[in-house]
């Protein structure tokens, strides 16, 4: 993890919050252009996980930096950091995987980089395009409709107001003739009224008397049928009994029946069980014979198989003996190549030695004199570092606890302004909520229509007595809001209003001007009903009577009472259920989620919205408004707390830039000393080293001189020794190779026997399935017959026990008719004397009858005059108020304004003619869309403007496309100049590495060069090579080393760090890789990891890392092993 670089603290030291890194780069070649002479890059990364970069001291983003590192080594895919994985990597890779190096090398991944940012832009470019395309298009076939529409509309808004004052005039008119007519026909109608009032009195007193009489013959009528009923009932009483006496005597003579028909079919059954048993006994008997002989056919399957594997583990080791004998006869040749390299290489070290002895020998004075001036001027240069040292660990310590300080203060700062933010966002959240329940509240949204405008005009004064809803007028806990609404259900719009009068009013209000209906709750009237069921409180679940959930004013609680006294709250739909079961379903319960049991047992449920509803609106608005006024508080605290967090960062930062400016300032002079040392300390270390090399090359060289002789001997002996060895493996693998051919034609026979036998198995098993399944079958049918005797058993047993019921029945039933036949016989007589009262009591009532007849032909004369002035005059009223709502409804006129509004007619019929003409013109331009004018002109300049913003888009996307194809050429342009440099280099540095041989880097699509894979080809001195993965370790590592040279030497990285790339490298080549490197050091800066000495030697300045303090690391530097080790704390 990332974390794990930042120092995470130790038993005496605290750990740090950051880890700050800063890369400096000399620029002094302009190869990063416009940074200056020198490029600082800093990241600093935080505990938290956050980073900061910079270059030269200015905050920038990642992307900056990947882009100033493209085409210097130095980037993702660059040659700086090179480790044995990218040894192996560039090697073993397929021919496509290589290309990023080679890519940075040839300095095109800032080109590849602009390409692709140019292609997402283009593909960007041509989605934009696709839509804008998609939208024009859309608009362009909506322009023609709507120009038409817009057209028609502004037509149809001449002749439509030319109608109105036309329509308007004559309908005014018209009101007023039908007043004067209305005068004269409701003075007549109160005349008829009077005739007609006094003729019903009459009526009225006549048939007072035929009612008296009506209800003593009701009374016998009553008595009559009554009686007459009971013998009806006593008739089908006896009827019904004769029946079912017929019915049990059939039932018994057909369970008889049926007695014996079981009985014959149980003993078929038993004699079928029977069979069935042998057959199993037969199906058993071939099963074990099956499975004798598939155990028979195993045991000689496994004899087999044991056979042929000894034979195949026999046939395996001969064969690895036989490759171990390849395998020792190419390495004997392999030695034998060696050894003549050996008596090359001995015969070339003689020759070097002696002519290098003699001019070791003048090197050395030189340097003894040389040696003595350097390392007095180094004594000087070392104390003076060491004084400024010590100033430079005093103030690392006050800049470490400034940081400190300030990492506290802004932590303190960041969870200040954290906790400002979630206030904030609560606070938005909760404002929000109540302006929109606020809005819904004012608006009476979820109220109809009705109960709307009611309560406007309550609010305009112009009703009175109407005190609200039931909604607005009663309070509950928001815990039990979807229970009390569901309970309520319409009954929540209900209005509660003073008196029976202001009800009346309410609903004449409602029915003059055509607004609904309502349900009004005179408080006068509306009294309470409340549930006395006996120990409701006790049952499980149950919550509450519904009305005593609410709370209202005292004069409201008779309507709480009557809306919500019957209705049960309960826990869930469960217990609601068993409460319900317990009281017989005779009241309503509803449940804390809204679902409703009704009473006589039905069931309401589903999904209910949770909040936003008109009973706990306006409770849900108090809480919102004490969270805002809460959460307003807590939002001043933490800013406040943020502001002074704020300074306290700032006094930090102030008190750290003046400590780091001293600290910058002792690191400089510090730095400078160090330099002036290490300036010093590099000729001391040289000219000791030197003289050293002299001692240690002349000692070298004479050994040398005299083991050559000496090896080229003894490696001629070994060639002579080897070539014997040779013969002999030669002669041993022709008779192995005899020997396996033989073993391959008896395990050939063995698999082939061992083939066979596994059908004979396969054969054995099926016929054993075969065999068990039919045993299975049979069991199966003897079971089945079993359980068929046991049910013919029972059945037998039940007809026998219906016979002896249905005998019982058919006693009792006779003695019960002989009861009902005397009961019969006594009901008709009272029957009898009934009706004869009911004569009497119809003659009289024939006699007042046709007294009252002639009162009511006179009371139908007055009342079809008073009908026929009554419907004239309500034809005449609904046709004024037919005009005066066309009025209201189609131009909101009420008739003092459509009176004011109106113009005098000099002649009805020609107004009439002219308004009717209007009509037609208005009905030919058929539907009209008035709002097509506006929409026509928003989207004809949308229109517009999207057609210039898609020419802007056509235009940037060909500009993309001509960067694209230039970057294109220039890419393939200099990626194909840079190969051939690299394949240059990498054929003479090859040579340079491996003493001879042959080296090529190839595309393999040369036509294609950007995406083409890159090969490798090399040829070792003396060795054919196929396939790299063909040469050792160390050959490939070399060749890969040989690769990045080659790139360093076209374009050479600031740095280079190489991890132990030389691991698979034995001395020789580790020191000739070593020396090698040297050839780069005037542009490049090298970092070795490596545990080999003779690399370690070539080295200017050795580095090592010990830990002499838990958790704290110190850097030594060594510029020779007699050197004085000096250490800094990281």
């Amino acid at each position: 993890k990332m974390e794990d670089v930042i120092f995470s603290g130790t038993v005496g030291r605290k750990p740090m919050g950051f880890a700050e890194v800063t890369l400096t780069i000399d620029n002094s070649e302009g190869r990063l252009e416009g940074y200056g002479d020198e490029v600082s890059v800093t990241r600093k990364l935080h505990r938290s996980g956050d980073s900061e970069y910079r270059i030269n001291g200015k905050s920038v983003r990642l992307k900056d930096i990947n882009e100033l590192f493209m085409d210097t080594g130095l980037g993702r895919d660059g040659y700086s950091i090179i480790g044995q994985g990218r040894i192996a990597e560039i090697v073993g890779a397929k021919s496509n995987e290589r290309r990023e190096i080679f890519e940075e090398a040839a300095g095109i991944s800032k080109f590849r980089y602009r390409k692709t940012e140019a292609e997402r832009k283009l593909a960007q470019a041509q989605e934009n395009m696709e839509r804008l395309n998609d939208i024009v298009s859309e608009l362009e076939s909506r322009l023609s409709p709507l120009k038409s529409q817009a057209e028609k509309a502004e037509k149809y808004l001449v002749l439509a107001e030319e109608q109105k004052k036309l329509e308007i005039s004559v309908w005014v008119e018209q009101l007023s003739g039908i007043a004067e007519r209305l005068n004269s026909l409701n003075d007549k109608l109160l005349i008829a009224k009077t005739e007609y009032e006094n003729t019903e009195r009459d009526i009225e007193a006549e048939e007072a008397k035929i009612q008296n009489c009506y209800a003593i013959m009701q009374e016998c009528s009553i008595q009559a049928e009554e009686a007459r009923a009971e013998v009806r009932r006593l008739r089908e009483i006896s009827a019904q009994s004769k029946a079912d006496i017929a019915v049990w005597k059939n039932d018994i003579v057909h369970s008889q029946e049926a007695l014996k028909l079981l009985q014959e079919r149980h003993q078929q059954e038993l004699k079928e069980q029977e069979n069935l048993t042998v057959q199993l006994q037969n199906a058993e008997t071939h099963s074990a014979e099956m499975c004798r002989i598939c155990q028979e056919t195993e045991t000689e399957l496994s004899n087999a198989q044991k056979a042929f594997e000894e034979m195949e583990n026999a046939y395996r080791a001969e064969d690895e003996k036989s490759q171990k004998a390849d395998e020792h006869l190419h390495q004997l040749y392999l030695e034998r190549s060696e050894l003549q390299f050996q008596v090359k290489s001995a015969e070339e070290k003689t020759e070097q030695a002696v002519s290098a002895i003699a001019e070791l020998e003048n090197s050395f004075q030189e340097n003894a004199e040389l040696l003595k001036e350097a390392e007095r001027n180094y004594e000087i240069a070392l104390q003076s570092m060491q004084d400024v040292q010590k100033e430079l660990t005093t103030q690392e310590a006050k800049v470490n606890e400034c940081r400190q300080s300030l990492h506290s203060a802004q932590q303190q700062k960041q969870q200040a302004e954290e906790q400002l933010r979630q206030c904030s966002f609560q606070l938005r959240d909760s404002k929000q909520r109540h302006r929109i329940l606020s809005d819904l509240e004012r608006n009476m949204e979820g109220f109809s229509g009705s109960v709307k405008q009611i309560m406007r005009t309550v609010q305009k004064g112009e009703l009175h007595g109407i005190f609200g809803t039931v909604a607005q007028l009663i309070q509950v806990n928001n815990r039990y809001g979807i229970a009390i609404e569901t309970a309520l259900g319409a009954s929540v719009q209900n209005l509660i209003v003073e008196n029976e009068e202001s009800a009346k009013m309410g609903i004449r209000f409602l029915r003059d001007n055509r607004a609904g209906r309502a349900t009004f709750l005179p408080l006068t009237t509306i009294r309470g009903r409340r549930l006395t069921e006996q120990n409701l409180s006790q049952c499980a679940g149950f919550v509450a009577i519904a009305s005593d959930l609410v709370e209202c004013d005292a004069r409201y609680r008779e309507i709480a009472e009557n809306l919500l006294g019957r209705i049960v709250i309960a826990e869930d739909i469960d217990s609601g259920t068993e409460i319900a079961k317990k009281y017989g379903y005779c009241f309503r319960i509803v449940t804390m989620d809204g679902q409703v049991i009704n009473a006589g047992g039905s069931f309401t449920g589903g999904s209910v919205q949770k909040t936003g509803g008109m009973l706990t609106r306006k409770t849900e608005l108090q809480e919102l408004q004490n969270t805002i006024e809460t959460f307003a508080i807590r939002c001043q605290q933490a800013e406040e707390q943020a502001r002074l967090y704020a300074h306290e960062v700032s006094e930090a930062e102030k008190s750290l830039n003046q400590q780091s400016d001293i600290y910058q300032g002792l690191q400089r002079k510090f730095l400078q000393a160090q330099n002036e040392a290490e300036r010093q300390q590099f000729p001391v270390s040289q000219y000791r080293k030197n003289e050293q090399d002299f001692e240690q090359q002349m000692q070298n060289l004479k050994q040398s001189s005299a083991d050559a002789d000496e090896t080229l001997a003894s490696v001629r002996l070994a060639q002579a020794n080897k070539n014997i060895e040779i013969a002999d493996a030669e002669a041993s693998i022709t008779g192995a190779k005899d020997k396996k051919l033989q073993m391959q034609q008896e395990r050939e026979r063995l698999s082939e026997q061992f083939g066979n036998l596994k059908i004979r198995l396969a054969q054995a098993e099926k016929d054993k399935e075969s065999a068990q399944m039919t045993l299975e079958n049979a069991r199966s049918a003897v079971e089945q017959a079993k359980i068929r005797n046991e049910q013919y058993s029972a059945e037998l047993a039940e007809h026998q026990k219906i016979i002896d019921e249905k005998t019982k029945a058919v006693s009792e039933q006779e003695t019960l008719l002989s009861e009902t036949e005397q009961q019969i016989v006594a009901s008709e007589e009272t029957a009898k004397k009934a009706t004869e009262s009911h004569d009497a009591q119809n003659i009289q009532i024939r006699e007042l009858q046709s007294g009252l007849n002639a009162y009511h032909a006179s009371k139908e004369k007055f009342s079809a005059e008073v009908t026929r002035l009554s419907e004239r005059v309500s034809s005449l009223t609904q046709e004024s108020d037919s005009l005066v709502n066309k009025l209201l409804e189609i131009y909101e006129m009420t008739r003092s304004e459509a009176k004011e509004f109106a113009q005098p007619i000099e002649d009805m019929n020609t107004a009439k003619k002219r308004l009717s003409e209007l009509k037609q013109k208005i009905r030919a331009l058929g539907n009209v869309n008035v709002g097509a004018i506006e929409e026509y002109k928003e989207v004809s300049e949308r229109y517009e403007f999207l057609s210039k913003q898609m020419k802007d888009v056509r235009k940037s996307k060909q500009e993309l496309e001509k960067l694209i194809d230039e970057l294109t050429q220039e890419m393939c342009r200099i990626f194909t100049e840079s190969f051939a440099v690299i394949n240059r280099n990498f054929k003479e540095i090859f040579v340079d590495l491996f003493g001879g041989g042959k080296a090529e880097l190839t595309l393999t699509e040369p036509e294609n060069v950007l995406t083409s894979g890159i090969e490798i080809n090399v040829a070792p001195p003396g060795k054919v090579i196929k396939n790299l993965i063909s040469l050792s370790g160390g050959e490939q590592s070399f060749v890969a080393i040989a690769i990045y040279f080659s790139i360093l030497r076209l374009r050479p990285a600031p740095f280079c760090i190489l991890d132990e790339i030389d691991a698979a490298l034995d001395e020789a080549n580790v020191r000739k890789y070593a020396r090698y490197l040297k050839h780069f050091i005037n542009h490049t800066q090298f970092v070795l990891v490596t545990h080999r000495r003779s690399a370690m030697e070539e080295a200017n300045v050795l580095y090592g890392v010990t830990m002499q303090e838990n958790g704290i690391s110190r850097l030594l530097k060594l510029e020779n092993a007699e050197d004085a080790v000096t250490g800094n704390e990281i």
